[in-house]
Order: C-alpha cells, then structure tokens, then sequence
C-alpha cells in the first residue's frame, strides 16, 4: 500500500478537524460539570472542585482552541488559494511558450 506524503493543506485541515474534535469534548465536559455541580446541590469539596473546573473552562475560553481552528482553517485556505495560483501562472507560462 503505497501512501502520499502530507501536504501541508492536509496537516492544516487534520489540525483544524482535530481541534473541533477537542472543543467538542471540552464542552461537553463543561455540560456534565455545570449539571453535576448543580445536581449535587451541597457544598462538599467535589462541588467546589467542578465549579471551578467549569469557572476555568468558561474564563480560558476553553485554552484557545477556537482561535487554534481559526488558524489552521485560514492556513489551509492560504496554501490551497497558493497552491491553485501557483498552478495557474504555471500553466499559463507554458502555454506562453
């Protein structure tokens, strides 16, 4: 099984998918902390543990990883708009010559 080398388009989109995948995870944490926290309803020392898990998650905007998705999506457009300018002067100089 012959397999292709990464572009770097490749590595940005894997990037981008796999951040979205680690937000959604992380809001979900945040889903089950809020509803365990409010479920519990005492103030033993695991409640206060989950508020301030959730706090964190809220304050950290969950550590940058919308900014990171952001990145890596504008890093693939980039280099797939690159990459298909590049493609057209190529052409067009051959078909100069």
């Amino acid at each position: 099984m012959m397999t292709s080398k990464p572009t770097v388009k490749n590595v940005a989109d894997e990037a981008e998918f796999q951040l979205v995948c680690a937000r959604e995870n992380l809001q979900w944490l945040a889903a089950l902390a809020r509803a365990i926290a409010r479920e519990a309803g005492g103030d033993d020392r695991d409640t206060k543990v989950l508020v301030g898990l959730v706090n964190y998650l809220d304050d950290t905007g969950f550590s940058g990883v919308d900014q990171a998705i952001e990145h890596f999506k504008a890093a693939s457009l980039e280099y797939a708009t690159k990459n298909a300018h590049d493609t057209s002067v190529s052409r067009h100089s051959e078909a100069a010559q």
